[in-house]
C-alpha cells in the first residue's frame, strides 16, 4: 500500500480511518513525503501508535503546505503527541478542519492548540471532545474568540 501511495504524486485525499493500522500507518505516512498535493489526511481510529505517529504527521505537515483537513481521532496521541503536531500546524495557513477527538489530551496541550487556533484565519471546524482538557479549554476558548470562520466546535 505504501509503495502504491508514493507512486501517486497527484494524491489529494487519503482516508485510512477505522483500519486499526497501528504502527503500519507510520510507514504509509512516510510514503507520502514526495506528495505535496495532499489536501486531506484521515487517520482516524488507527489505534495506539502515538509515539511514532506524531513525528510522522509533523514531517508530513511541514513538508506539505496544502493540507486543509487533518483527522486524527482515536489514535492515543496524548498531550505530547498533540503538542508536537500543533507546533507544526502554526504555519499551516490552508488548514480548515482539525480533529483530535478522543486522544487522551489534557490541559498541557491547551496552550499549543490555542496557538494554532490564533494563527489560523481559515479554521472552520475543531473537534476536541472525548479529551480531558481541563484548564486548557480556557486557553482554547480565548483563542476561539478571535476566529470569525469557525463554524463547528466539538468540545
Amino acid at each position: 500500500l505504501a509503495a502504491a501511495i508514493s507512486a501517486n504524486i497527484s494524491l489529494e485525499k487519503l482516508w485510512l480511518g477505522g483500519n486499526h493500522l497501528g504502527s503500519s500507518v507510520v510507514v504509509i505516512i512516510n510514503a507520502l513525503k514526495g506528495i505535496t498535493s495532499l489536501k486531506e489526511l484521515d487517520l482516524n481510529g488507527n489505534g495506539s501508535c502515538s509515539s511514532d505517529l506524531a513525528p510522522a504527521v509533523v514531517s508530513k505537515v511541514t513538508s506539505n503546505k496544502m493540507i486543509e483537513k487533518l483527522y486524527l481521532r482515536d489514535n492515543n496521541l496524548k498531550s505530547n503527541g498533540v503538542i508536537q503536531i500543533a507546533k507544526s500546524l502554526r504555519n499551516q495557513s490552508t488548514l480548515r478542519i482539525i480533529n483530535f477527538r478522543s486522544n487522551q489530551i489534557t490541559y498541557e496541550a491547551g496552550e499549543a492548540l490555542a496557538s494554532v487556533i490564533s494563527s489560523n484565519n481559515r479554521l472552520e471546524a475543531l473537534y476536541l471532545s472525548g479529551n480531558k482538557l481541563g484548564s486548557g479549554a480556557i486557553k482554547i476558548a480565548t483563542a476561539i474568540k478571535s476566529i470569525s470562520t469557525l463554524k463547528v466546535l466539538g468540545l
